[in-house]
Formats: structure tokens, sequence, C-alpha cells
């Protein structure tokens, strides 16, 4: 199984600290350095029989060479550099995804990820709310923290009913009729009080 809470993350707010200590990584997400990896923390050495992958604070900026890590359900790339999600292709048992504290700016390429329970893209650059419809089990979006403006930026979670937890804190979501896409999602309805008291409180 996945464990329930994430490892530390350092005191840092914003994505300002990576810009600082990618220059002096910056790794490349080889075979190799992913074996050692798995060595290190213990983990074992058939990268398929893996369920858990810890890939946070290496400096990453690309995903790449995870082929061979086929059943991998929680994978955890945060405080990295990734601008781009892609080549997930072979996750398809992944129930757990997180990318918060990186440089993606787009949602794409999720489609193989058909078992994605949970997924964290807070502190991003997004701008729009995008191809999630795809993924028919997703209960837990964690998007804080990023560019998202308008109605039309959310517009698409109108097509995603199964959310369920739902974090939009901190983006500049000030037009109320947000409340209008919000009421159209099944499972948010009847948290509704609760949703509106969390996402407008901390929402500038």
């Amino acid at each position: 199984g996945h464990p329930n809470i994430s490892p530390p993350l350092l005191p840092l707010h914003s994505n300002f600290f990576m810009l600082f200590i990618l220059p002096i990584n910056n790794f490349r997400m080889t075979k190799k350095l992913l074996r050692d990896i798995c060595k290190q923390q213990k983990l074992y050495m058939t990268p398929s029989l893996n369920d858990t992958l810890y890939l946070h604070y290496k400096g990453f900026d690309r995903l790449e060479n995870l082929e061979e890590y086929t059943g991998l359900k929680c994978l955890w790339l945060e405080c990295n550099g990734l601008t781009k999600i892609e080549n997930l292709e072979a996750q398809t048992e992944l129930r757990c995804l997180y990318l918060h504290l990186n440089l993606i700016n787009k949602i794409e390429n999720l489609e193989p990820l058909q078992k994605l329970d949970s997924l964290n893209l807070s502190n991003n650059y997004i701008k729009i709310i995008e191809n999630l419809s795809c993924l028919s089990v997703l209960h837990t979006l964690q998007i804080a923290h990023n560019k998202l403006q308008t109605v039309k930026d959310i517009q698409h979670l109108q097509e995603c009913p199964t959310i369920c937890v739902l974090d939009l804190s901190h983006n500049k979501l000030d037009d109320p009729n947000i409340l209008n896409i919000l009421e159209t999602m099944p499972d948010l309805v009847s948290k509704i009080y609760m949703r509106i008291l969390y996402i407008f409180t901390y929402m500038s």
C-alpha cells in the first residue's frame, strides 16, 4: 500500500526555493539513478515489484525512464523542476501522484492512469483545469497555489463527477460564479457549506 502522509517537506511555501537549487542538482532521471535511489531507500531492485517510489527533492527536470516500474501505486515527485507531465504510460496501477512544488503549466498525458484516486498539483503554474475527465475514479484534486482566475479556468470540473475532495485555495478565483460550477459536482454537494468556507477563506 501507500503511506497516508507525505514525507516531511522543507518549510517552504513558494517555488522560489526551487529556482535556487535546480541549477545545482539538475539530475536526469536515468535508469541507473532510479536503481540507485531504490537501493538507497531499501526498495526492491526489480523495478516492477515496487509499489511506492520517492523521487522528491532530486532536481529532476523531466519525467522519464519509468517504463519498468509497472507496479507503482504511489509516486512522489514533489519539489523538482518538472515542467511537463509525461511518460507515465506504464504506471497503470497508480493510485496517488504527487506533483506539487514543480514548474508544470499544463495538465496532460494522464489518460493511462485509470486507477488514479489522488492527484496533487499544488504550487505549480497551471492556468486552466483540463484533461481530467479521463480519470474515472479520481476523488482528490489538490491544485492550490496555481494561476487559476476565471470560471472558464475551472469549468472542466463539471466533467469530473467523482471528485469529492477539492482544494482550489490560493488562486485568483474571486468570481462568486465559481460556486455554480462546484454545485454541479455531485460528490461535493453534500459538503457544500464546508467547501464554500474552505475555498473562500483561504483563496487569497
